[in-house]
């Protein structure tokens, strides 16, 4: 298996393991019966549950281009060092950002930078997609 499509695979697994953990926060928070209930109603949650929350959600949002862009850059046989080190530093940068959105560092805006971090790293691999195509 190539390494972008390890990247690939692994920033899959992590999404559910993700929701899974923000799932039990907000359980734990809002009580069990609560968790385990329709959730009609939203409790007042914690910070700390609410940015698990929007953890989730925001990996939900940059995964789909990510799998998108490695698996066009698969069918094309596009794999060089750039495209391996780009795959590798999303994953980084994602589950970086994960952490540091769920336990509320503000220090340098280091959340920002991850996920632009995330977006360079996508932009690598898209690039390198463009020139096989001699569209870049």
């Amino acid at each position: 298996m190539r390494q972008e499509l390890l990247a690939a695979l692994l920033m899959c697994l992590l999404a559910p393991l993700n929701a899974i953990v923000a799932a039990t926060a907000n359980a734990m928070a809002a009580g069990f019966a609560w968790g385990l209930g329709n959730r009609h109603a939203q409790p007042d949650l914690p910070y700390w549950a609410i940015r698990l929350d929007r953890t989730h959600a925001n990996l939900l949002e940059s995964l789909p281009s990510f799998v998108g862009i490695v698996l066009i850059a698969q069918v094309l046989a596009v794999h060089d060092q750039v495209t391996v080190f780009a795959a590798w530093l999303f994953l980084a940068s994602r589950v970086l950002f994960a952490f540091v959105y769920a336990l509320g560092i503000t220090f340098l805006y280091l959340r920002t930078m991850l996920f632009f971090t995330s977006v360079i790293a996508m932009g690598a691999i898209a690039w390198r997609v463009l020139e096989t195509l001699g569209a870049a």
